[in-house]
């Protein structure tokens, strides 16, 4: 463990402190450092995520397809990224088109809603982020 008053340890390990001071501040710091910590209150309780009203799959898909497109506008992008976002444009496009010629159940068409719903979330948290500045250097 690491002493509570590392400054006060590091002049009573000097060797120009004083013996009788030093034995007496000593037995204070290993006291001090050798006792449990006392327990952390508990902090106010966590609320429940709010209920999220979805809409259809088709207007979810439709909304990541926005938030794709406004991520693009970001003028901190270069060319790679503007090219990796048209990629995933054009593939969740495809994907969608393929899920509505399928006709999924109900259950699914909902499941497919949730995804798209997380996935705007997520591309308007990065666009955000990259409003917000260029990315740091490596």
């Amino acid at each position: 463990m690491r002493p509570i008053f590392p400054r006060l340890a590091a002049r009573l390990c000097s060797p120009a402190a004083p013996r009788a001071g030093a034995l007496a501040l000593g037995v204070l710091v290993l006291a001090a450092c050798h006792g449990e910590p006392p327990p952390v209150a508990p902090g106010e309780p966590i609320a429940a995520p709010t209920e999220v009203t979805l809409g259809t799959m088709d207007v979810e898909c439709e909304a990541l397809l926005t938030a794709l497109g406004l991520y693009k506008q970001c003028p901190h992008l270069d060319e790679d990224d503007r090219y990796d976002i048209d990629a995933w444009r054009e593939r969740a496009q495809q994907d969608f088109a393929a899920g509505k010629k399928a006709n999924p159940e109900p259950n699914a068409q909902r499941a497919i809603a949730a995804a798209c719903r997380k996935a705007v979330v997520l591309v308007t948290a990065a666009g955000e982020r990259c409003r917000a500045g260029p990315m740091p250097k490596d």
